[in-house]
């Protein structure tokens, strides 16, 4: 929701925002702006299928996805570019993202459902690219940008439950604090709203790599062996040129 309010303000000062003479290129200029939206998981298994024992009784999970754990949340970065040609700009950014989990059915114990409850999922991260602007002689920025970064994950723990056989365990080490490499394209645009001030959307792909596990469950040691996450990012900029 926090997302939505963000895109559709900048969307609206883009379209209510006065004419200007002319747009100023992009050489020999300095960007800063901040970005602020969401971004939707595409693919890549969080929970891995596997057959084994938990709490002493057999169990079966199934596969799980990033997405059926984490729904979209608020994603904050800031950027520092600058122009070293008329459509190009090197760009260096921070981001921060966090969502929270969420309780969901993993598998079976005895018949009985077994059910994984996951802790909070956080990332702070950078990236730099090279911007290639379609086009620099309008107020209208479109860009294509690739990326390349890195993030440093949170751990994150998960607690497993049985209730119709009233059996649990609680803050089991899932995924170990690690540092992962990004890559990505972003694809843009901007739109001045007078010789310094512009605003604009962001979007594009995220991969990452998986952060490393903790094989904590002696009976369950392929559960955390997860694949790397496939996202998109949508984020509104508002920002200055100078």
């Amino acid at each position: 929701m926090k997302a939505h309010t963000w895109l559709t303000a900048m969307v609206l000062a883009a379209l209510l925002a006065p004419g200007v003479a002319r747009a100023e290129g992009l050489e020999g200029r300095f960007t800063v702006a901040f970005q602020g939206g969401t971004e939707s998981v595409l693919a890549g298994d969080l929970v891995k299928g596997t057959e084994g024992s938990l709490i002493g009784k057999p169990v079966t999970i199934e596969s799980k996805g990033y997405k059926d754990v984490y729904a979209p949340d608020l994603r904050l970065q800031g950027l520092l570019g600058y122009g070293i040609g008329e459509r190009t700009e090197i760009i260096a950014r921070g981001t921060w993202y966090e969502a929270d989990g969420t309780g969901l059915e993993v598998g079976t114990s005895n018949g009985n459902p077994v059910f994984a409850f996951f802790d909070t999922y956080e990332e702070v991260g950078f990236e730099v690219g090279l911007r290639y602007y379609i086009s620099t002689a309008s107020r209208l920025k479109s860009y294509v940008a690739p990326v390349v970064g890195a993030r440093f994950l949170s751990e994150v723990l998960v607690s497993f439950s049985v209730p119709d056989a009233g059996s649990a365990i609680l803050n089991v080490p899932f995924s170990q604090k690690s540092t992962v490499p990004v890559f990505g394209l972003d694809l843009g645009f901007t739109f001045d709203l007078g010789s310094h001030f512009f605003v604009g959307v962001d979007t594009g792909l995220r991969y990452q790599t998986a952060p490393s596990q903790f094989d904590e469950l002696e009976g369950l040691t392929g559960i955390d062996d997860s694949d790397g996450r496939w996202t998109a990012p949508v984020v509104a900029s508002i920002g200055v040129r100078f």
